[in-house]
């Protein structure tokens, strides 16, 4: 890791990066669940209620939050100039790559679920 991504994930912040950790753990929890867990797909223990009805309650919640916060960072960077402009573009971008991800993600279950 060079000086200049260690300086993004330091200019990030700790409640972004926080954000950005749970949206990316509420990706993971259902692909972590299919790729590891053996039990049976009717069984509602701890893991079942916090794969199968937790994360996809909490996606749509984080989706806006992550949306919020995008957008936000937009305003900041239109407002600044030099450094602190880049340092809001470069948020902005690391915030919409992870909006596609979560996006990419959860809209076919979504899909799935209402068709």
């Amino acid at each position: 890791m060079n000086s200049t991504d260690q300086n993004l994930w330091q200019s990030l912040g700790f409640l972004r990066l926080a954000l950005l950790a749970l949206v990316l753990i509420n990706v993971l929890l259902p692909v972590a669940d299919l790729l590891l867990v053996t039990s049976s797909p009717g069984e509602r223990g701890l893991w079942g209620i916090l794969t199968g009805v937790i994360a996809p309650v909490m996606a749509p919640l984080l989706a806006v939050v992550l949306l919020f916060e995008y957008i936000m960072s937009r305003v900041r960077a239109a407002d600044a100039e030099g450094e602190l402009h880049a340092r809001y573009t470069r948020i902005g971008r690391v915030e919409l790559a992870v909006m596609v991800v979560t996006l990419a993600f959860w809209v076919p279950f979504f899909i799935d679920l209402m068709g």
